[in-house]
């Protein structure tokens, strides 16, 4: 039976970018690291299903490890692809509120802005109010009685970037075990011995990275039913005429009240030149079913064509989904990022809920995790 100092559960972005931040640590002797992944290569599930937006934390509660990650991992994760060459564009983004909404009564919607500004101001984002004038200088066909403008957003290539934190990884000496889903979890006072289809391994230190499947390596771990997911499904069409894809060149986003379950439907331009639109949000039974019960094209149609009525419904074709793991609370909203120190001796740190800005706050939450104590105190510096 192979030995590791740490055993990590997941290779999609947050899994990775934790492999990454160990090996870039100086520890007091070179750590042992396996990075076991259900799938044939890292990203394959939310992490490389998703927007690629990098966000600035502000749709966030400004106290919430949410907001402050992804503030502090967004302008992490725009240096890290600058200096690897990932693909990135540097949109901006808009969050408006139609004239439509306005018409009907929603002020909601407007005054949600102002609860966004104040976000912005207590996590230090900068944030421009625009004017229905302004937005139209920047966004021709774009229309909208008032928004804020938030520069500092970018789309990062998600897929690129996970990948280029995998090979960062396997250079300071971390081991990815693909095809290796964990079966079976025991742990003694100094060690898990964990199992997958194909191996057994021995780790003195425990961190679970699993996404979708983060409550069931828990319960594993825990021998217990300690956490559960709740699957959200995103869908994304994509704009298919190329004069249809010019119309909008930023991130459009809905202002939207703060019972809002996601971010809601918006205009997703990417760094390749392509043009979507989505995620909406549909609670789904199975964390793998992309495809089944289709939202049809009308519905997203009806959510954008109020900011820009030259779309139509020929215009879309269906592209993507991905699946976001929401951790729950009793009252059914959503909870905070869950990074827990579950057992302190040997360490086991479960990362459960780790959805939108998962993306954005990745770098920072691995330096979060190797921060610590119960990894500082076993690996010392």
């Amino acid at each position: 039976m192979n030995t590791y100092d740490i055993c990590i559960v997941g290779a999609g972005v947050v899994g990775c970018a934790i492999a990454r931040e160990l090996g870039r640590r100086r520890w007091n002797r070179p750590l042992r690291i396996i990075v076991f992944e259900r799938n044939q290569a890292a990203g394959m599930e939310t992490s490389g299903r998703n927007s690629g937006v990098l966000h600035s934390g502000i749709h966030e509660n400004p106290h919430s490890l949410k907001a402050r990650l992804a503030h502090e991992g967004s302008a992490l994760a725009v240096s890290y692809a600058r200096e690897r060459g990932i693909p990135l564009l540097n949109t901006g983004m808009i969050i408006a509120v139609a004239w439509e909404d306005i018409r009907r009564g929603l002020w909601k919607e407007a005054s949600s802005l102002r609860r966004l500004w104040f976000n912005a101001w207590k996590t230090g984002t900068r944030v421009t109010f625009v004017t229905s004038s302004g937005l139209h200088t920047w966004e021709p066909h774009l229309r909208a009685c008032c928004g804020i403008f938030i520069p500092s957003v970018s789309v990062i290539d998600p897929q690129a970037f996970v990948r280029s934190l995998k090979a960062d990884s396997e250079e300071t000496g971390s081991v990815f075990a693909f095809n290796n889903p964990v079966r079976n979890i025991q742990n003694d006072d100094t060690a898990y011995i964990v199992s997958t289809d194909r191996q057994t391994i021995r780790a003195t230190c425990l961190i679970n990275a699993a996404g979708l499947h983060s409550d069931h390596i828990a319960n594993l771990a825990l021998h217990s039913e300690h956490y559960t997911i709740r699957p959200l499904r995103g869908e994304y069409y994509e704009v298919v005429p190329p004069e249809k894809r010019a119309l909008v060149r930023r991130l459009i986003y809905p202002a939207l009240p703060p019972q809002a379950t996601g971010k809601g439907i918006h205009f997703s331009p990417r760094p390749d030149g392509r043009l979507f639109i989505g995620p909406n949000a549909v609670p789904v039974t199975d964390k793998l079913d992309y495809t089944s019960n289709k939202t049809p094209p009308g519905l997203f149609i009806e959510a954008v064509q109020k900011f820009v009525p030259a779309l139509e419904e020929q215009d879309l074709r269906w592209a993507y989904a991905g699946i976001r793991p929401c951790a729950i609370a009793a009252d059914g909203s959503k909870r905070d990022f869950i990074v827990s120190t579950d057992r302190a001796e040997p360490p086991l740190i479960n990362l459960v809920g780790i959805e939108s800005p998962g993306l954005s706050a990745s770098l920072a939450l691995a330096r979060h995790v190797v921060d610590l104590p119960c990894i500082q105190q076993r690996f010392r510096l």
